[in-house]
């Protein structure tokens, strides 16, 4: 693929580890949560610093989360077959301070400036929830919302009072109504809809992840689209695009995303090999331009 202008810059590629998400720390050191394992990279992405494998990675379920705060890394993973989460929570050396089981597979967590930790699931039972606990104390887990209606998935923290999440109807398939939703969390309820399946602007096909980008929000999907909108549902316009399906995760930094992706990519010997890697782009209107690949041996 082709790059616009200066506009990317890749940072890491490790074979078959299969990224999911990312953060980074007060040192500026990249995270990276991946069904391999948890990975801490230097600042440049260049040089592997911390790594704690999973010795069976196929049994291990999608949406692998980290997140930092206060010097803390907490990480869950979620064991396909048993339908358990282990969450951990780490020094920035990779020592670990907690670790608890939790029912269910976790789809997508989030932390408030306060320590407020969120949680949503994947399909679970026939209740849809959001959780809360305090990184003070991560024992006990409050329900904030409930709904039978759609699947709670990625999720946003917009203030310490309002979460953005993505809502996908159940059965989850290829014509699975899609919406965004804010949520209120002192009132414990949703308090607006917006935004349609689809993938014309201002819609959204599978939402993998949703970082907050200053007053506003954005949301990568399937599509590869970062699309932003603002705290009222308002879109305002698609800030960068990658290929389809190769992104998992994003943070923003500064005025550009740093993409966890996965995908089926060409080596120098123009063999087609499974590769992840991290990759920045602007949040100016940068994309992937698509080209043809010479397939002819």
């Amino acid at each position: 693929m082709l790059r616009e202008g200066a506009s990317f810059e890749m940072m890491n590629m490790r074979r078959e580890e299969l990224y999911s998400n990312l953060c980074l720390d007060r040192e500026n050191n990249v995270w990276v949560a991946a069904k391999g394992g948890l990975f801490k990279f230097d600042a440049d992405g260049k040089n592997l610093l911390f790594e704690r494998k999973n010795p069976f990675p196929k049994k291990i379920s999608p949406y692998c989360q980290v997140l930092h705060y206060d010097g803390k890394i907490i990480h869950a993973y979620a064991e396909e077959q048993s339908g358990t989460t282990e969450l951990r929570i780490f020094d920035l050396s990779g020592n670990m301070l907690h670790e608890q089981f939790i029912d269910g597979k976790v789809f997508s967590l989030a932390i408030s400036e306060e320590g407020d930790l969120y949680m949503t699931k994947q399909p679970f039972g026939e209740d849809s929830i959001i959780y809360k606990t305090s990184i003070d104390c991560p024992l006990g887990w409050d329900e904030v919302v409930s709904e039978d209606e759609y699947i709670f998935q990625a999720m946003c923290i917009l203030d310490s009072n309002t979460l953005l999440v993505s809502t996908c109807s159940a059965p989850i398939n290829m014509y699975s109504k899609q919406s965004l939703r804010i949520v209120d969390v002192a009132k414990q309820s949703v308090v607006k809809s917006f935004s349609t399946k689809g993938k014309n602007d201002g819609e959204v096909h599978f939402p993998r992840c949703i970082q907050r980008y200053g007053n506003d929000a954005v949301v990568l999907d399937k599509t590869g689209r970062l699309q932003r909108f603002s705290r009222d549902g308002q879109f305002v316009g698609i800030v960068a695009q990658i290929d389809a399906y190769l992104g998992n995760g994003f943070i923003v930094e500064g005025e550009r995303a740093v993409i966890a992706c996965s995908g089926i990519v060409l080596n120098t010997a123009q063999e087609a090999v499974c590769d992840d890697w991290l990759e920045k782009i602007n949040l100016d209107g940068s994309r992937w331009i698509p080209r043809e690949v010479n397939t002819a041996t």
